[in-house]
């Protein structure tokens, strides 16, 4: 899953408006952004298929960002550090809000992953109802839970209309960005897959600070 984890981040807004849109999406990616750089330090393991549907990769090797129970650690990291530097949150109800989206990742992955998903650090079971061996109802999905969770932001802010435009130039720029991870050549090794996320992953909260002082400048939605 890509753009379908951001739908944790839109309803941790919803529910805790404190919490910086940047931080919630670094969150919803929190193992991901270490999944790269692990993948990259050569301390997981990936591969690339192209003649897979929906995902090139393999992930054969990744207990310590996509484990269930190294979700659960990384969550709690996420708690500490959201409740322990103020522009994190500074909160123990940011705190819980940030851990939540950071542990919504494994449950999210569990819907399109392939059986990949390990329950611990031993691999013995692994998880996956496998919907990326199904393109469309994939994208689909991704996109729905997308735009539902947006929809859910603004209504429950009760944000104006600059609120609400920014909400369609989400949508908009997360269509673009799951179509290109879709309809896009397979890069030709899995360090160049990795690396890229990792800069996609730091763009997409840079657009969030940049479209979140916007709303704020404009008087539609309260900084806190």
């Amino acid at each position: 899953m890509f753009v379908g984890h951001y739908s944790a981040a839109f309803i941790g807004k919803a529910v805790e408006p404190r919490v910086p849109f940047c931080v919630l999406f670094l969150a919803a990616q929190f193992v991901d952004v270490f999944w790269a750089i692990f993948i990259i330090l050569g301390i997981e393991k990936a591969s690339l298929d192209p003649g897979l549907s929906s995902n090139p990769l393999v992930l054969d090797y990744m207990p310590y960002t996509h484990s269930l129970a190294g979700t659960f650690v990384w969550a709690a990291v996420a708690f500490v550090l959201a409740h322990r530097i103020p522009v994190l949150g500074g909160a123990g109800r940011t705190a819980v809000v940030v851990a939540a989206v950071v542990a919504s990742h494994w449950f999210l992955d569990l819907i399109v992953h392939r059986p990949d998903l390990p329950l611990d650090g031993d691999q013995t079971v692994k998880l996956g109802l496998a919907l990326w061996n199904y393109p469309v109802p994939a994208f689909v999905a991704e996109m729905a839970l997308l735009f539902a969770s947006i929809i859910f932001w603004f209504r429950r802010s009760g944000a104006g209309m600059p609120a609400r435009r920014a909400g369609r130039w989400f949508i908009v720029g997360f269509l673009i960005l799951q179509l290109g991870f879709w309809l896009g050549p397979v890069p030709p090794v899995i360090q160049a897959v990795a690396a890229s996320a990792l800069f996609t992953f730091l763009l997409i909260a840079w657009a969030g600070v940049r479209i979140e002082r916007r709303i704020i400048e404009t008087g539609a939605a309260p900084a806190n």
